[in-house]
C-alpha cells in the first residue's frame, strides 16, 4: 500500500466520521420519546458538536495536504523516469 493511499484514506475518514456522527445525533434528537424523558425535540448543542466540526475541518485540511504530497510524488516519479531515459 502506498503512503499516499494512507493519507487519502485517513483524510476521508476524518471527514466522513464526523458527518455520520452529526447525522446520528440529529436523527436521535428527532425521534419521539415517551415517558419521563418527554416529547420535546432537543438537538445537540454547539458545545456538543464543536469537536465534530473541528475534526471535519482537520480532515479537509489534511485532504489538501494529501493532494499536494501526491502531486509532489508524481513530479518526482516523472523526473526520475526522465533521468533514466536520458
Amino acid at each position: 500500500m502506498n503512503r499516499n493511499t494512507i493519507y487519502f484514506a485517513s483524510a476521508i475518514f476524518c471527514i466522513v466520521v464526523p458527518i455520520v456522527a452529526l447525522w446520528y445525533g440529529y436523527w436521535v434528537a428527532a425521534q419521539p420519546k415517551v415517558g419521563p424523558v418527554g416529547n420535546g425535540i432537543k438537538p445537540p448543542t454547539f458545545q456538543q458538536t464543536f469537536p465534530l466540526y473541528i475534526a471535519m475541518l482537520i480532515g479537509i485540511r489534511y485532504l489538501m495536504i494529501a493532494i499536494l504530497r501526491y502531486r509532489e510524488y508524481k513530479k518526482s516519479q516523472q523526473k526520475s523516469n526522465n533521468e533514466e531515459i536520458d
